[in-house]
């Protein structure tokens, strides 16, 4: 498990980069990027990236995070789910 690469990954599946989420949070994007990559990232800032990406924070623990996505407006958790053509 890599957290670095997680944050990375949810964030890239989402349409986002670490530089849109730094100006989101108001942090020089070299500050975000050392924090994610040396892993020693608060809970507050885990949570703060999870809303801002739209996922779990429990996704950046996870190698395999799940296919869920966060309504930015009302914050409901909205699960995806693949649609098989018969």
């Amino acid at each position: 498990m890599n957290i670095a690469n997680n944050i990375k990954a949810a964030a890239n599946a989402h349409g986002k980069t670490i530089s849109s989420l730094a100006t989101e949070m108001g942090v020089a994007q070299s500050h975000l990027s050392r924090t994610i990559n040396n892993e020693r990232i608060s809970l507050k800032d885990m949570e703060a990236l999870a809303t801002l990406i739209g996922c779990e924070v429990s996704d950046f623990f996870n190698d395999n995070p799940s296919p869920t996505l966060v309504c930015p407006k009302c914050g409901a958790r909205l699960k995806l789910v693949e649609d098989k053509e018969e």
